[in-house]
Formats: structure tokens, sequence, C-alpha cells
């Protein structure tokens, strides 16, 4: 008996022009949970973004098992090419407790992703904490302090928007204990590392932090002798460079489940602040209307859709949570997309310590495969090829996508 694995694919193009920018209308519902009307309208909008983009390209992808000249399907997933911008909700209504709408996006075709790697349909958990002000006194001029919070969850709302993602708020967390080198880390014997500790407690798959480096005027107003003259043209001229006003982040991106930092990009723009020394405070209706805000909330979508490329063509991981033989339970259910009869890697997640003793994490490939069988909204379980005891897998370790 002999096996062959195959990796099948094939693009659908579900519109006549599949790399031209399309504007799709499409729905969406969430259940009203508590009378909480924010979330599920965030929810639903999640939901239309995704099926707008289903609607717009989809890319399907199927590992299969060739036995005997058999073909046998293990997975089919669809996965979106299209990315959904400028999302606009056009009609609204609440019945019996659920809301309902629709959305007018556009959507643009990706490439899919590079080399022979698929895009995965599943969700990844994605966990956003707080952007620390580099200077706290940057953020005195409006009163914008809040955005140590605020910021990260615009970006978690941006992010939420593209299909396979499910973000999380953890904005009472600050990984980079030095800012100025953030996110670099000294260790007590001088060794530098970006690699974070004790992430995978978290329980999600990647965690994005910052660290807001600049948000004072270009031109700040120094001690000077009054001239009324002087003051009053350059208030009336809302183009002079004394009204423009900085705006500068480092993102990053870590792994929860090894720590490791995979990627870093720093942002910047720039916009009148015509407001003065009125505290609008970030991201109120005052400050939107600021030529200033309309340039950070661009600043803000480029940078989502930024992680949104970097994410999507990562492997799926869920965590092992329970191992009784040949049988497995995983940290992730119908809510991530997982499906009865879908197949993961199982990977050993090993500890190793480095000349302090502080221990580090890697993953190692056992090559051994779980089917999953009994999936539940926020975990699922299944059994593997082979004896959990005879590779020694144990809670904590790793499942991932093909």
């Amino acid at each position: 008996m002999w096996c062959l694995r195959l990796v099948l694919t094939s693009l659908l193009l579900l519109s006549f022009n599949a790399w031209a920018d399309l504007v799709v209308e499409a729905d969406g519902s969430a259940s009203i949970i508590n009378g909480d009307l924010i979330s599920a309208r965030r929810t639903a909008i999640a939901h239309a973004a995704e099926a707008a983009a289903m609607r717009s390209s989809a890319y399907v992808s199927s590992t299969s098992i060739v036995r005997n000249g058999t073909i046998e399907i293990d997975n089919v997933r669809m996965t979106s090419l299209g990315r959904v911008s400028n999302i606009q909700v056009i009609n609204e209504r609440v019945i019996d407790n659920v809301l309902f709408l629709r959305i007018r996006a556009d959507v643009s075709m990706d490439e899919g992703c590079s080399g022979d790697i698929n895009e995965v349909a599943y969700h990844k958990k994605v966990a956003f904490t707080a952007f620390p002000l580099q200077h706290p006194i940057h953020a005195n001029t409006g009163g914008l302090h809040k955005i140590v919070h605020q910021m990260p969850d615009l970006l978690a709302q941006q992010v939420l928007q593209q299909p396979g993602f499910d973000t999380h708020l953890a904005t009472h967390m600050t990984l980079h204990p030095n800012l100025n080198n953030a996110p670099t880390q000294t260790l007590d014997d001088g060794t530098l590392t970006n690699i974070q500790r004790h992430t995978e407690q978290t329980q999600v798959q990647y965690i994005v932090s910052g660290v807001i480096r600049d948000m004072q005027p270009l031109s700040p107003i120094g001690p000077r002798e009054p001239n009324l003259l002087v003051d009053l043209y350059h208030r009336m001229d809302q183009t002079h460079t004394r009204h423009q006003r900085n705006f500068v982040f480092d993102l990053f991106i870590h792994d929860a489940l090894t720590g490791a930092l995979f990627y870093r990009q720093s942002y910047s723009t720039s916009g009148r602040w015509n407001a003065g020394q009125k505290q609008t405070g970030f991201a109120t209706q005052a400050f939107w209307q600021e030529d200033y805000g309309i340039q950070v909330l661009n600043l803000l979508r480029q940078a989502s859709l930024d992680i949104r490329d970097q994410l999507r063509c990562q492997p799926f991981s869920a965590r092992i949570t329970r191992a009784e033989n040949d049988r497995l339970w995983i940290n992730a259910g119908a809510m991530s997309g997982l499906k009865a009869g879908d197949r993961l890697s199982v990977y050993r997640r090993m500890t190793y310590y480095d000349p302090l003793h502080m221990p580090y994490a890697e993953l190692n490939n056992t090559h051994v495969t779980l089917t999953l069988d009994n999936v539940q909204p926020n975990f699922a379980s299944g059994r593997i090829n082979d004896s959990s005891q005879n590779v020694n897998i144990q809670v904590d370790d790793i499942v991932r996508s093909h």
C-alpha cells in the first residue's frame, strides 16, 4: 500500500474582472448580548466584510491523499483573496435582539501567498496590547492621553473587518518595559533579545504591540515676545508649518506560542492641528474633524492592512489542552472555523534554557496528524494516527494547519 500526499489548489474567479477593485454589498448579523449594541455591530460588520470578500473572489485549497489510485480528500477550504476597505453601513435594523445590517465596501484582489504556502481559512486569534507613549507630554495638546488604549482598539476593529481574524483587547498589558529600546530587552547579563517571555499564557496565536514615539507639533511655539500681527496671521494661515503635528509609532508582532518577534515596522505622518490647546480627546468627533485626525486614521488603516498581510499566510495554531492515548483536545473550535474531519499537524513544544536559565520555546514537527471528530464552539477533539504516549505528546504542545 502506498501513500502520496498531494496539494491541489485552484483559483475560482467569481467576478468578471478579478484583479480590478470592486464595489460590493453584503449582509451580516450578530446577537445583541446584554444590550451591547456596539459589540454586536462590530461583529456583524466583520461577518458582512467576510461575505463581501468571499463574494468577490475566493481561493479554494484542498489537501488530498492518493491511496492505490483512489483520491481521498482530507480538507477543503475556501479563503478570500479580496481585501476589504472603505466599509459603509447602508442599512441597519434590530429584530428579536439580533442586529442585521448591510454594508457597501471596496474590495481589491490579492495575489495570494508567496511560494507554495496556501492561505489558511481558519480564524487566527490576535491580541492587541497597549501602545504606550514614549513622551507622555506630547499628548497634553488636545488631551490625547487615552490614545494608549484607544489606538490598539481601533487597530483591532480594522483588522476584525478583514476575513480570518478573531481580535482580543489586552490593553492592560505593556510588553515593553524600556520604551526607548523596544522591542529589544536587556537581560541580566547584558544580552539583548527580542523574545518575549510567557506570551503563551495569553491563549492567542499572535500579539500586536507598539510604542507611540512622537505626537508633538512640527514647529512648537517657544518663549518669545508676543507679536499680535504675526500671531494673528499664523492663526489665519492654517497651512503654516506651525499647525503641523507629527504622528509616529512603531508596531511589533510576536508569535505568542514561542515569544519570537517576526514583524516590526515604523509608521509616520503629519497633519494640520488647528484645535490649539482645545481638549478634543482622542478618537472623538472633534478629533476626527481635524486634518491631523484624518491623517492618523489613514495611517492606522494602513497599519491594519499590514498586520493582515503579515498574518494571513501564517499557519493556524492551537494549544493542546488534554491528551489521553490517541485522543487530543485543543483550545479552538467552530468559532475559529474548524470542522469535523479537518486534519492538523501535531508539534512538540520544546523548552530550552539560555545561559541565564531563562526558558525559550521551539516547535518540532512530530509528523503525527490529528483528525477532528468533535467540534464545539471554543474547543475541539479528535484522534491521532498514533498514541500520544508513543510520541510523548503533552498539554501545551501545538497543532498547526498543514
